[in-house]
C-alpha cells in the first residue's frame, strides 16, 4: 500500500529528522513521564512488550528504551524512508538497549501481530494521518493484553490563531500565483477537542480514559524555517516551481518573516495527551 503521505515521508525522512523531530521530542518525554507516574503502571525494571505505532525517526521509542530497561520494544511504520533513518539512528544507543529494539514495516489498520501481544501501545502524532482512526484504535486494542495501556499524543484543532509564519508562506505563494492543489487523501485529521479524543477511545472499547490538553513550544529561526518548508514539509510544491518562481516565493517569505517579532516565530501548537486501558 502506498499513499501520498507515505511517499512524502519516504522522500523527506532525513529532513524530518533534522527539522521536525526536535519540535516533537518534548512530547515523547512527557508521554513517557506520564506513563512512569501511572499507578499501577510501568515500573522502570518491569519486563513488558511495547509497540510504538508510527515510530518515525525514533523520538518516542528511543526515549522509552532508555528509560525502561525491562522493555522489549517494537517500532512500526509504513514508510520505508522513516524505517531506514530510525534503524540507522539506533546506532547511537548502547548495545544493550539496541538489543531490545526491533522494527517492522506495516500499517496501523492491519497490525501483523497476534491478539494480546503487547502490554503497551504508544503513538505520537500519527493517528491524524490514518483514514479511519476508530478502526486503528480497535486494532490497537486487539493487540493489547487485558488491562494493557494505550498512550497517545495528538494534535488539537481548536481554532486558535494561526502560526504567523504559516500565514506568511501562504501569502508569499499567493503573491507568486502558486495555488495549493486539492488534497483528496482521506485522513482522520486533528482532534476537535480534548473530550472528543477521550470519547473516541471509549467508543473503541477502552476504559479509564484520561485526556488532557498540552502544548508544544518551538522557536524557529528564519533560515531553519525556510529550509524546513522548502526541503521537507512543502517539498513537492517547491519542486513543481520553476527557478524564478521559487526565488520569488523564498524572497517574499524571507521579507515577511523578517517583519515578525521573535515571539511570532515561536510555534505553540495545541496537543492532547491521552492514556487508557484495554477494556
Amino acid at each position: 500500500m502506498t499513499t501520498p503521505t507515505l511517499e512524502r515521508f519516504d522522500r523527506t525522512a532525513e529532513g524530518y529528522l533534522r527539522w521536525w523531530a526536535p519540535v516533537l521530542a518534548p512530547a515523547s518525554k512527557r508521554l513517557v513521564d506520564r506513563l512512569d507516574r501511572l499507578e499501577p503502571g510501568l515500573p522502570a525494571g518491569k519486563p513488558c512488550d511495547v509497540l510504538d505505532l508510527g515510530c518515525g525517526t525514533g523520538n518516542l521509542i528511543f526515549e522509552a528504551a532508555r528509560r525502561w530497561p525491562g522493555a522489549k520494544l517494537t517500532g512500526l511504520d509504513g514508510s520505508v524512508g522513516m524505517l531506514k533513518v530510525v534503524q540507522r539512528e539506533q546506532a547511537n544507543l548502547p548495545g544493550s538497549t539496541r538489543a531490545r529494539l526491533s522494527f517492522i514495516r506495516a500499517y496501523a489498520d492491519s497490525l501483523p501481530f497476534p491478539d494480546a501481544s503487547f502490554d503497551l501501545v504508544m503513538t505520537a502524532f500519527v493517528l491524524q494521518q490514518v483514514p479511519d482512526r476508530l478502526a486503528v484504535l480497535r486494532e490497537m486494542g486487539r493487540v493489547l493484553r487485558p488491562g494493557g495501556l494505550v498512550a497517545n499524543y495528538g494534535w488539537l484543532d481548536i481554532g486558535l490563531e494561526r502560526f504567523a509564519p504559516d500565514a506568511a508562506l501562504e501569502e508569499s505563494l499567493a503573491q507568486a500565483g502558486v495555488t495549493r492543489p486539492p488534497d483528496t487523501e482521506q485522513r482522520a485529521g486533528h482532534y476537535r477537542s480534548v473530550r472528543s479524543s477521550a470519547d473516541e477511545l471509549r467508543a473503541a472499547g477502552f476504559r479509564h480514559v484520561s485526556a488532557r490538553a498540552d502544548a508544544l513550544e518551538h522557536a524557529w529561526s528564519i533560515d531553519a524555517l525556510i529550509t524546513y518548508r522548502t526541503t521537507t514539509r512543502e517539498l513537492a510544491r517547491f519542486e513543481a516551481m520553476d527557478e524564478a518562481t521559487r526565488s520569488r516565493v523564498v524572497d517574499s517569505l524571507t521579507r515577511r518573516l523578517q517583519a515578525l517579532t521573535a515571539d511570532q516565530m515561536v510555534d505553540r501548537p495545541p496537543v492532547v495527551s491521552i492514556l487508557a486501558r484495554r477494556g
